[in-house]
């Protein structure tokens, strides 16, 4: 139960949701020339910049990887959570 309220506060978290957005906004080629993102460096403080600039490709690696990280959190609370199962309950076909 408890690894099930922390993926919850993980997935449902403000800066997962938001690092997801950036990530997206920053991938898609159509939309808006300026983009408003947070600084990955300093989340909270709103940034402009332009879609292809260089920056915003620094932006989106930063926030590829922080992704990442909580991707890497995420699957290990999931594994845990399959094996508790899979040691309460015994293997499931």
């Amino acid at each position: 139960m408890q690894i099930e309220d922390e993926i919850k506060r993980v997935i449902n978290g403000k800066e997962y949701i938001n690092i997801r957005q950036y990530v997206q906004v920053l991938k898609d080629l159509s939309g808006n020339a300026i983009l408003q993102v947070e600084n990955p460096d300093d989340m909270g403080k709103m940034v402009r910049l332009r879609k292809n600039s260089e920056e915003a490709k620094k932006y989106l690696v930063k926030y590829e990887a922080m992704l990442n990280e909580f991707d890497a959190q995420l699957l290990n609370l999931r594994k845990r959570k399959q094996d508790l199962n899979s040691e309460l309950f015994g293997k499931r076909n």
